[in-house]
């Protein structure tokens, strides 16, 4: 080759122009897409947590499969730091693991025992807001929350109260079921620890799905959680929570589109549940009531806004009245359909019973909740 002629250039310097160039063009993407997902959030477009940009403890560490009796727990003495577009709040866990006030075992007055999900708990809301304090201060009645989130089915209810909760002196129990999910939770799920009913009606046993709770893939383990990647992204960034946010989305309009199994047909669990669901959801609670009687039992049905559409076309739903139906026949059970009693006092406005930016009840919706359970089963939730 001639001395005069120009050489093209070499490989690697080319290369490395091009990892430049994909490198910037990846950042400047990076940047426009958490800023649009920014703006997306706050303008109440998507209901995905906000990032904290704090290094602080992780959700891990407030849920888990805690207790070898019935699964799903918060550790003693916990606290956790909840944000979302349109609520920015503190759980704290008192020394038996629940998130409540302190409360002894033993009391020389009537109280109420409260079991349920995350309803129950009160997710998204302060403590003196959500359904069990308002009924505490509108009865001068002590109501005990033993709410949890993370896959508190009516199994999980019956063992949390049977080997737990009916250690503290009680006249009374008020328990939830929120259909959309519970019927689901009462599935055993092969990397959880939790308690389900193995077999079929009426021959019912309880079992685990894991021989020890310490091989649950639902727990927070601090010797490996050094540096949490996943963690990180979530309180540094909006883009990671919109992406969990759509995943968590797309995840559940398949389960509800293969819920309702063809077109045109309702997605509700309200409407859309198996006989055997049925059954296994009705022998937890008939249990309970058992183990509780003579004390009385108070049970309601919580619909998600989703809910109302087709109870309000069709006049009724066919779960809240099997459910009042098979109540009838139990002495000390005493059913609660929150749903008709929603739209007959709210119906112009339903939404307002709901977080902007999440399907859980708004602090509207919790005392809407606890004024129909004062009128319609006061008398056993031992008004004063």
């Amino acid at each position: 080759m001639p001395p005069s002629a120009s050489l093209p250039p070499k490989p690697r310097r080319r290369l490395r122009r091009r990892l430049l160039a994909i490198t910037i063009g990846l950042l400047v993407g990076a940047i426009v897409l958490e800023i649009g997902s920014a703006i997306a959030v706050n303008a109440g477009l998507f209901s995905a947590r906000v990032p904290t940009y704090a290094i602080g403890k992780s959700a891990a560490t407030f849920w888990g499969d805690l207790n070898p009796e019935f699964g799903v727990w918060h550790p003693p003495h916990t606290s956790f730091r909840h944000q979302k577009a349109c609520f920015d709040v503190t759980y704290e866990s008192n020394s038996y693991g629940a998130r409540d006030v302190e409360r002894e075992r033993v009391a020389d007055h009537p109280r109420v025992v409260v079991l349920g999900d995350s309803f129950m708990e009160g997710y998204g809301v302060a403590r003196e807001e959500r359904l069990s304090d308002v009924l505490e201060r509108e009865t001068g009645t002590p109501f005990l929350n033993f709410g949890t989130s993370g896959n508190a089915g009516s199994t999980h209810a019956f063992a949390l109260y049977s080997r737990f909760a009916m250690q503290f002196r009680h006249d009374a129990v008020l328990a939830a079921i929120l259909p959309e999910n519970d019927f689901d939770d009462d599935v055993p799920k092969p990397d959880r620890y939790q308690a389900y009913w193995a077999g079929g009606h009426p021959d019912f046993e309880l079992r685990y799905t894991l021989p020890n709770i310490e091989q649950s893939s639902y727990r927070y383990r601090a010797a490996e959680a050094e540096f949490d990647l996943q963690h990180f992204l979530r309180e540094f960034t909006y883009t990671k929570n919109v992406v969990d946010l759509l995943y968590s989305a797309h995840k559940q309009s398949r389960a509800r589109q293969k819920i309702a199994g063809q077109a045109g047909q309702s997605e509700s669990r309200f409407f859309r549940f198996e006989a055997a669901e049925l059954q296994r959801l009705c022998h937890s609670y008939e249990r309970l009531a058992a183990a509780a009687a003579p004390r009385p039992v108070v049970l309601f049905t919580i619909p998600r806004l989703t809910d109302f559409a087709d109870h309000v076309a069709k006049g009724s739903n066919p779960l809240d009245d099997a459910l009042a139906e098979w109540a009838a026949e139990i002495d000390n059970l005493h059913f609660v359909p929150l749903l008709p009693a929603l739209v007959a006092a709210h119906g112009n406005d339903l939404s307002q019973l709901f977080l902007s930016c999440d399907a859980h009840w708004s602090a509207t919706g919790h005392r809407a909740a606890a004024q129909i359970l004062l009128e319609r089963a006061g008398k056993h939730l031992l008004t004063r």
